[in-house]
């Protein structure tokens, strides 16, 4: 009789079984592989109830991820939500990039089954890219930590200013040197200059 792998539940033929059908089973396999590497699926969280993602064995995946949520590697959640829910994914390793794009302003913690208290909150707008070890969901996202950059500019921009590697000191100011090159200096008017003028203008 069949098995099945424990992470994507592919279904592992027994030597002289499924005399005649080997054509179907296979495709049903590379369906779910299809989805896992690159499937997209929109699940409706609406309500005020915890939500499972359907989980099925290979068996059912006759077409490309309709018939199965958990094993798609893009999952965005709809709906209104109600109340805080979590929806829960198989417990095995994996990882998602997720789209929390529900309404109602409660949140929505994406956890593994039976490991409510290990899931972690996908913010309502927000994309987010997740991975688990069966029990405890991680994201990517947080462990980043501080970002060091050493240059910014408009999005799609080939021009970016080169910024200060080091922090100025009380007082100055973020200026440029007029070739995309910012530091921190004295901004405005010196002293010297505000006297001056004081004494030109009264």
């Amino acid at each position: 009789m069949s098995a099945y792998t424990t992470r994507l539940k592919l279904e592992k033929q027994v030597s002289g079984e499924n005399s005649g059908n080997w054509g179907n089973l296979v495709n049903y396999v590379l369906n779910r592989i299809d989805s896992t590497v690159r499937g997209y699926v929109a699940v409706s969280v609406a309500g005020t109830a915890n939500v499972t993602l359907v989980s099925n064995n290979s068996t059912t995946n006759t077409s490309e991820g309709a018939d199965d949520q958990v094993h798609n590697k893009v999952i965005e959640f709809t709906g209104a939500l109600g109340a805080a829910i979590h929806v829960f994914t198989d417990a095995v390793e994996g990882d998602y990039t997720l789209f929390n794009n529900t309404s109602g302003s409660y949140a929505l913690t994406f956890a593994n089954t039976g490991h409510a208290a290990n899931g972690v909150a996908i913010t309502q707008g927000s994309k987010s890219i997740v991975y688990t070890d069966g029990s405890t969901i991680f994201d990517v996202g947080a462990d980043l930590g501080n970002i060091n950059v050493a240059g910014i500019g408009n999005q799609g921009s080939t021009n970016y200013f080169t910024i200060p590697s080091s922090d100025g000191t009380s007082g100055q100011a973020l200026v440029t040197n007029g070739s995309k090159t910012l530091s921190f200096d004295s901004a405005g008017i010196t002293t010297g200059k505000a006297i001056a003028m004081a004494m030109i203008f009264g």
